[in-house]
């Protein structure tokens, strides 16, 4: 039995009994070390180069802003908003949702994130005013897969980390408008569903006094992100740089404008951090050492070589890798399936001529629907534990949503130039 067929049989059965991805990697690429003669301090050695990168301290910085931002009353301010632009349309408290997704993702850059904070908030008002759990389990779900492609994005900057040819301020430009048409596809599904339904409209009027206040507490809220890839995108700040301002604007926010950010909080805060930094960290190490493996291996090569023999067609290949991803996605959480598929297809994409951006907006848009599709789906499990409902019955209600998202994915896929000109126009 090949090295190879032994690497890759450990460390699918180290994820059928549920052992956490990057173990599971790591064990594996142990053994292939071990069986392929090379030393053990050589494995060590390739953890930390893999580490061993400045703009990785963009990561814990973005988390930490995200963390702030969550805990500073900014999501209160979100939710009016969003009640004030969309809550009289039937069935206002989707769109509410699905509005809110769009505006806290861009701060947050993280899905789950999004789910637990967005939905602790929402699913129980839209139970109450729908009697369907199902239904709101499932559009906090769906919804909150913006977040990782609307700028800032923490998927997008570990996408740059493990491409090595693409940059974030290109990336984050890329994903405005794909983002924009992922939100108006889940509310053109809604609206189809909320009007069958009859849903009740929200008969609540606001005077002109309100509504600047609504307006004057959302622009609170609004620049954070503005700032952040403003920044980023015109060459003032790097991804690191602009994290640390997203960390000081939050605690001024919260502790001096809102007031909502207590030291306590504050705290909680960086230990969450440090618990999703470290998981992220350890991960890209492992993946680190094991592209290495793989390369010394000639494995990335035999993998360009047989695509190559397969097709020359660069629309056959995208296809191709959306079904890689769909699959993997199933199984393998996205910043875990990034860094470990990324390294290797990244350049392989380079040789059919596909731009980075559209290859790394497509790798990010592809693998985010892995979060909201059994039997991972981390987003639609948190959705479903916050309804108390089955994860299965969400799952159901979710199919019309996420047919609407392949939609978008296969024209981000086959129809770049809709959004490709914007990081175009802008010298990228």
């Amino acid at each position: 039995m090949s090295t190879l067929l032994i690497y890759v049989i450990m460390f699918l059965v180290l994820i059928a009994i549920s052992v956490p991805i990057a173990f599971a990697l790591g064990l594996s690429t142990l053994v292939a070390f071990v069986l392929t003669n090379n030393p053990i301090d050589l494995f060590a050695q390739r953890l930390w180069t893999g580490l061993d990168k400045f703009t990785l301290v963009a990561i814990p910085f973005f988390i930490l802003a995200g963390e702030l931002m969550g805990g500073s009353g900014i999501l209160v301010r979100l939710l009016d908003f969003a009640r004030l632009i969309v809550g009289k349309i039937k069935g206002g408290l989707l769109y509410i949702n699905i509005f809110v997704s769009m505006l806290f993702g861009g701060i947050n850059g993280s899905a789950v994130a999004d789910t637990s904070a967005v939905g602790s908030m929402l699913i129980p008002a839209t139970k109450r005013e729908y009697k369907d759990p199902e239904l709101a389990a499932a559009v906090t779900a769906i919804s909150s897969v913006v977040g990782p492609i609307i700028p800032p994005s923490l998927p997008m900057l570990i996408y740059t980390f493990a491409a090595a040819n693409v940059s974030v301020a290109a990336l984050f430009l890329a994903g405005i408008i794909p983002g924009i048409l992922l939100g108006l596809s889940m509310m053109a599904v809604t609206f189809f569903i909320a009007k069958k339904r009859d849903y009740p409209r929200d008969g609540r009027t606001y005077t002109f006094k309100e509504v600047l206040r609504i307006l004057g507490r959302f622009l609170i809220a609004a620049v954070l992100p503005i700032i952040m890839v403003a920044g980023i995108v015109g060459g003032v700040v790097t991804p690191t740089e602009a994290g640390c301002i997203g960390i000081i604007y939050a605690l001024l926010i919260g502790f001096f404008v809102t007031k909502e950010l207590t030291l306590k909080a504050t705290y909680k805060a960086m230990v969450r951090t440090i618990i999703v930094t470290a998981i992220v960290m350890i991960m890209i190490a492992i993946g680190n050492v094991a592209t290495w493996w793989l390369s010394i291996q000639g494995i990335p090569a035999d993998i360009s070589t047989f695509f190559q023999n397969v097709t020359s067609s660069p629309a056959i290949f995208l296809f191709l890798m959306l079904i890689l991803y769909i699959f993997i996605g199933l199984f393998i959480e996205q910043a875990a399936a990034m860094i470990m598929l990324v390294p290797v297809f990244a350049p392989l994409a380079t040789t059919y001529g596909i731009d980075p951006m559209h290859f790394g907006l497509v790798t990010v848009l592809a693998l985010a629907i892995g979060l909201i599709t059994p039997p991972v789906g981390i987003c639609l499990f948190v959705s479903s534990s916050i309804a108390k409902v089955k994860l299965q019955r969400v799952f159901v209600v979710s199919i019309p949503y996420l047919i609407a998202m392949t939609i978008v994915l296969l024209l981000v896929t086959f129809v770049p130039q809709i959004y490709l000109w914007l990081p175009r126009m802008l010298g990228f």
